[in-house]
C-alpha cells in the first residue's frame, strides 16, 4: 500500500479524490446558500395577473384592483408601476412596504374613449422580489363602439 501512495498514480488518484471532495462541498454550500437566501428574500405573488373585461362600450373608464400577498419572509417593497399606453393609469397606493404574508394592490384605470376593437394593455410592477423584480400584469378587451353606455 504504502509503495502505491508514494507512486506518481496515488498520488493523482488521492489528489483527484480530494478535488472532487472540495467540489462536492462548495456545490453543497452554493446550493444551500441560494435556498436560503430565497426563503429571506420578499416575494410578490399575484392571484390573477391577467384580466379581461370582455366586450365592452367605448366611451367608460374601466377600473381593476389586482391583488398580490408578500409571500416571502423579508419585507417586500412595491417601488413604482407603469403601464405600455397613456390610456392606462395604475398606482400602488399609499403603502409602500408589506410584511410577510400581508397584501396590497395595484389599481389600474383604462379609458375606452376614442378605442376600437381589441385592447391589450401592459402594468410594469417593480419591487425588490429578486426572482422578478418586475412582474407585467395585462388588462384586456373588446371595445364595441355599437353598444351603448
Amino acid at each position: 500500500m504504502s509503495n502505491f501512495v508514494n507512486s506518481k498514480a496515488g498520488k493523482i488518484s488521492f489528489f483527484t479524490v480530494g478535488l472532487a471532495a472540495v467540489f462536492a462541498v462548495m456545490f453543497l454550500v452554493v446550493t444551500n446558500s441560494k435556498i436560503t437566501a430565497s426563503l429571506r428574500s420578499p416575494k410578490i405573488y399575484f392571484k390573477e395577473e391577467v384580466h379581461d373585461f370582455g366586450k365592452v362600450p367605448r366611451g367608460p373608464e374601466l377600473q381593476y384592483n389586482f391583488k398580490f400577498t408578500n409571500k416571502g419572509s423579508a419585507l417586500l417593497i412595491v417601488d413604482r408601476v407603469s403601464t405600455s399606453c397613456g390610456c392606462t393609469g395604475a398606482t400602488v397606493g399609499d403603502q409602500k412596504e408589506y410584511k410577510k404574508n400581508e397584501s396590497g394592490e395595484i389599481k389600474v384605470n383604462f379609458s375606452t374613449q376614442g378605442r376600437q376593437g381589441h385592447q391589450e394593455k401592459t402594468i410594469t410592477v417593480f419591487s425588490n422580489d429578486p426572482e422578478t423584480p418586475q412582474k407585467n400584469l395585462i388588462i384586456k378587451c373588446d371595445v364595441d363602439e355599437t353598444m351603448e353606455n
